[in-house]
């Protein structure tokens, strides 16, 4: 696992010359959609969480610290997890097959790692067909979007996780289809606070290959990010527990800026300003977010969660997202809430959240946890 940490620490020191990735600029946005209801509720602050099979979708290094099984402590090893959302709702008849799901598990090796596999599916709904008039010929498929990711983590120390993800990526357009693959490598550092333990997180996720449909020359990069995050366990007695999360994430798509295209859209977004009110280049790359501006604060998505849970039985959960470039109407737009509760070998956890329009998104995930 130390090759893992030193792969990781390269990948870091790489990682001020990259460019923050804004809408549209990236292909394979099945990577970008996370999962599990239990990270939505937290606004998506997971980078740092532990012993949960959806964190493979966060920080691969989160698997490290399943229990093995026990069933007279009443401790499970491997778990087993589905999440579903239905996007038909908010979309109305055009939303008609929108919908995203995954399924998760995750096998405690003893003193060898533990090892999981996630399956994501995206559909992307049907299209009307027709000819020279609007009647519908026929209703055809947009086809589904499919990520396979394998994952392996460790403890290295009592202190010390790592692990690492490998993506295998296909996408649907139309009639074409593109292929791709990716890795993800994270850590994980439980910091030496007695009086409130706290967990560092740091990932850096989909470093591959750009996805083509048709000509390789105009591929579109993964939707590359880097994560921050941190779990503190706020208070803890034998029926309580209540912990504070938080994360920071950087988009990155590309090493470097084409100077050649800077030039072009410097000299087109200046055509129409006056000569006082002219971008410089400075400013555009600021703009952009290229190189070590990419970590400008504009530039981050925010994530804040507070979870409580009561007698390890129910858990409630409230979280706040910012997207960078999304300025929302209302600031409860970015609000999310949820509830969780653990009956035996299964977790049932239902988040509400965000807002479309005066509709609610509704997202589901049942988890069931078995013992071997």
């Amino acid at each position: 696992m130390l090759r893992y940490v030193n792969l990781i620490l390269c990948v870091v020191l790489i990682i001020p010359s990259t460019v923050f990735a804004g809408p549209g600029r990236t292909g394979a946005q099945i990577l970008n959609l996370g999962g599990g209801a239990r990270a939505r509720a937290l606004g998506d602050a997971f980078s740092a969480m532990s012993g949960d099979v959806t964190t493979s979708l966060w920080n691969p290094s989160g698997l490290a610290v399943l229990p093995e099984s026990n069933l007279r402590s009443g401790e499970m090893g491997a778990q087993a997890s589905m999440f579903y959302t239905d996007y038909s709702g908010p979309f109305g008849e055009a939303g008609e097959g929108l919908y995203y799901t995954f399924l998760s598990g995750a096998f405690p090796l003893g003193g060898i790692g533990t090892v999981g596999a996630t399956l994501q599916l995206q559909g992307q709904g049907t299209i009307a067909v027709t000819s020279d008039s609007p009647d519908v010929i026929r209703q055809e498929s947009l086809g589904t979007n499919m990520a396979l990711t394998l994952s392996y983590a460790d403890a290295i120390t009592d202190s010390l996780a790592a692990g690492i993800n490998g993506k295998m990526i296909r996408m649907v357009l139309g009639r074409e289809t593109g292929a791709s693959y990716a890795v993800d490598m994270g850590v994980q550092y439980l910091l030496p606070f007695r009086p409130v333990p706290t967990t560092i997180g740091l990932v850096i996720q989909n470093v591959g290959p750009g996805i083509s449909f048709i000509d390789e020359n105009q591929a579109d990069p993964l939707p590359r990010m880097l994560r921050i995050g941190t779990s503190m366990s706020l208070y803890q007695d034998r029926y309580n527990h209540l912990r504070f999360v938080t994360g920071i994430s950087a988009y990155i798509d590309k090493l470097t800026e084409d100077d050649t295209v800077l030039d072009a859209d410097l000299e087109r977004l200046n055509a129409e300003r006056s000569e006082s009110d002219m971008l410089t280049r400075e400013q555009l790359l600021s703009e952009r977010g290229v190189g070590f501006r990419a970590f400008e604060w504009r530039h981050l998505q925010k994530n804040l969660g507070l979870e409580y849970w009561l007698g390890n039985i129910l858990a409630l959960r409230v979280g706040y997202k910012s997207e960078p470039g999304i300025n929302l109407p209302d600031w409860t737009d970015s609000i999310t809430y949820g509830i969780g509760v653990k009956v035996y070998l299964f977790n049932i956890d239902l988040t509400y959240g965000p807002r479309f329009g005066p509709l609610q998104e509704r997202l589901i995930e049942a988890t069931g946890i078995i013992a071997f």
